[in-house]
């Protein structure tokens, strides 16, 4: 009876054992069923956001990738559609529209317009670095002013007293009898300016007539004369705008007769013809187009200025001037009113251009048209890295200084480090990477 009722109990005390383990599945279960759709978008978000992680780990065990086949090859470069002067020999993204930068060989870029020297793309961050500051061309009461210093005279009347001063060579262009002048002199300190005309005009020198009444002016005693002359009231000036606009009428009914039988819309001389009324309007009230004399680079025969035509893009591009007249140059050709040109920081773009003119002439075809020859190259020390270099960069990745791709301010820039090839993204990295080299070099062995 003993064991029959041990053996009871005992029977009775085992099922328990599974009970509570299939009760605990049994929850496991409907609390993972109930959060399902919780744990699904968890996981979603976990692979979205480390996927370029598990991009890396996968190229970096199979060995495949873009990167590493892309950043060794010598016939291709990599360029922005977006902003056509972004080239680089390395992938990555463009430094002023952020978009990535697309493959293609090299020798394929379009050439630019005719008349254009270089294109030239800058970061907002290299334009505000520079102090570039740009302006519009536009419409301005251009006056010449000539000065004329002498020495006064035997008075010619009661009221009036003469002078005799010499004039350049250049300078008599813009003076002719009987316009008005403004004289002062030294000995009056303060006084109003005297008012006067001009009476002859002789080889090198011009007779003046200033009107004095009070006797102020003493014979001996030195003036300084001042005319102003409207430059497009010149008649030379007036024949050169002249003689632009017919070029540009015989293009465009050129263009018409080629084109009218397949494109209807192009007009037959209608725009050019429009285009010279409104310059004979404005050289009838003394103005004309105007461009900041700190904008115009001057290269003897050749003259020269930045024309932005995108967000940091500047083309240099060749124009024809007249005599400079205050703060400004009256413009005959090259640009055309209501573009921007680099009124502040234009030298710096001048020396860019000149250092990597070979440059872009490679890429972008730029001439200065058939009848000039191209400006002599400078010759500068290739910077193209080789291959091993290509290699060692493509595998470091990472500028140890900023943490950026090695292309994402122009570089990677090889640097010799305690023995060791290292690049950066920048020539502004060598210095804190050489002051402090285990600091910086650290963070290249932690991201092996």
């Amino acid at each position: 009876m003993f064991v029959t009722k041990t053996n009871c109990q005992t029977d009775k005390m085992r099922p328990q054992a599974p009970s509570t383990h299939r009760s605990l599945w049994l929850g496991l279960w409907v609390l993972i069923v109930r959060l399902r759709f919780f744990l699904v978008l968890l996981a979603v978000l976990l692979l979205v956001g480390y996927w370029h992680v598990l991009g890396n780990y996968w190229r970096r065990l199979t060995g495949s990738g873009p990167v590493a086949e892309r950043s060794i090859s010598l016939d291709t470069e990599y360029w922005c559609p977006m902003c056509p002067g972004v080239v680089s020999d390395w992938p990555g993204k463009c430094p002023v529209c952020n978009m990535a930068l697309v493959r293609r060989k090299k020798g394929e870029a379009s050439p630019l317009p005719d008349g254009v020297l270089a294109r030239m793309q800058f970061s907002p961050y290299r334009v505000q670095l520079a102090g570039i500051r740009t302006a519009s061309v536009e419409y301005r009461p251009l006056l010449r002013e000539v000065v004329l210093v002498g020495l006064a005279e035997s008075p010619n009347s009661a009221f009036t007293a003469a002078m005799r001063a010499e004039v350049f060579a250049a300078d008599l262009q813009f003076v002719h009898e009987g316009q008005s002048i403004a004289a002062e002199s030294d000995s009056l300190p303060g006084h109003i300016p005297f008012q006067g005309r001009v009476t002859r005009i002789e080889a090198n020198s011009v007779r003046i007539e200033i009107n004095d009444p009070d006797h102020e002016l003493r014979p001996g005693t030195l003036v300084t004369a001042r005319a102003q002359a409207p430059i497009m009231r010149l008649a030379w000036w007036q024949r050169a705008v002249i003689e632009e606009w017919r070029n540009e009428s015989a293009v465009d009914l050129a263009m018409h007769a080629l084109l009218s039988p397949a494109i209807p819309t192009v007009s037959g001389g209608v725009r050019s013809l429009l285009s010279e009324a409104r310059t004979q309007a404005v050289l009838a009230a003394g103005w004309g187009s105007a461009v900041p004399c700190s904008a115009v680079i001057d290269h003897g025969s050749l003259k020269v200025v930045f024309v932005e035509t995108g967000p940091g893009m500047f083309d240099a591009v060749e124009i024809m001037i007249g005599p400079r007249c205050g703060d400004f140059y009256p413009v005959l050709r090259g640009v055309s009113v209501g573009q921007r040109v680099a009124a502040a920081g234009a030298f710096l773009l001048d020396a860019e251009m000149w250092l990597n003119h070979g440059l872009a002439a490679t890429y972008f075809g730029a001439t200065r048209g058939a009848s000039e020859p191209s400006p002599p190259t400078p010759s500068t020390t290739s910077s193209s890295p080789s291959v091993e270099d290509k290699l060692l960069a493509a595998k470091q990745k990472i500028c140890p200084v900023t943490g950026q791709p090695l292309d994402s301010m122009g570089g990677p820039v090889r640097l010799i480090v305690e023995g060791r090839i290292v690049f950066v993204c920048c020539k502004g990295c060598e210095e804190p990477l050489r002051k402090e080299p285990d600091k910086y070099l650290s963070r290249l062995s932690s991201t092996k």
